[in-house]
């Protein structure tokens, strides 16, 4: 079994230290499609379909895509399971839409360990670390 949150010496994709960490492979697929029923309470513009950075946001992805609304006139979700620093949506950005704005789709994670609703990242979190 494994534990959501976890004690140790971790690196985040950015190569920053961190004493501890959220194990999202700990959730379960009826846990996704909650979160995921979570945001839809939220989330009022429609959108085209649902990226997931990989890895983390895969799993996430997935259990939104049933919401998607296939039209390409509206913009595509674009989900992580975890902010730490932005670097994983910014290398996500760059590599598959790099003419577009910085503010370009919908943003959604699970656990945000910072705020990460500002310029350039504009991504909701349904859980925010204080301060």
């Amino acid at each position: 079994m494994t534990n959501l949150f976890a004690y140790g010496d971790f690196i985040s994709h950015a190569g920053k230290p961190l004493k501890w960490k959220i194990e999202c492979d700990a959730l379960t697929t009826n846990d996704w499609d909650c979160l995921a029923h979570m945001v839809m309470e939220r989330q009022k513009t429609p959108f085209s379909k649902v990226e997931g950075i990989p890895r983390g946001g895969i799993p996430f992805a997935n259990a939104l895509s049933k919401y998607a609304s296939g039209n390409d006139k509206d913009m595509p979700m674009i989900v992580d399971d975890i902010f730490t620093t932005g670097k994983s949506f910014i290398d996500y950005m760059n590599e598959n839409y790099p003419n577009k704005l910085s503010a370009y789709g919908h943003r959604w994670v699970v656990f945000a360990r910072k705020k990460s609703n500002v310029h350039p990242f504009h991504v909701r979190a349904l859980f925010t670390m204080e301060g």
